[in-house]
This record gives structure tokens, sequence and C-alpha cells, in this order.
């Protein structure tokens, strides 16, 4: 959650996100139910924060 609001303004609508996780490969994603115009804020530095590394994770 901190990730998230270090790069969204605090009255985004939080429910809008959906991430997909993977519990065999320990990897968290970003669903593409996830609108479009938060996905792209929130892209940059996702996989090297959340899952330590700089693979894309967009679903």
């Amino acid at each position: 959650m901190r990730f998230l609001l270090s790069r969204l303004d605090v009255d985004t609508d939080f429910s809008c996100f959906y991430f997909d996780v993977d519990v065999d490969k320990k990897w968290v994603s970003i669903s593409d139910k996830t609108p479009k115009e938060y996905a792209s804020k929130i892209l940059t530095g996702f996989d090297q924060v959340i899952n330590g590394s700089s693979f894309s994770s967009v679903a």
C-alpha cells in the first residue's frame, strides 16, 4: 500500500486496482482489470519494489 500511496493521489479510488498473484512463482503482477491510467502510474518501479526484479508485471 505504501508503494501505491507514494505514486498516487490520496483521493485515488483504490478499489479499482487488481493484482494477480502467482503463489508458486512468488510473483505479483498488475492485472489487466486495473484501469490503464492507474496502471501506467504505478508500472515504473512496481516490479523492482514489489517483486525484487525488473521483469515486467503487466498481465
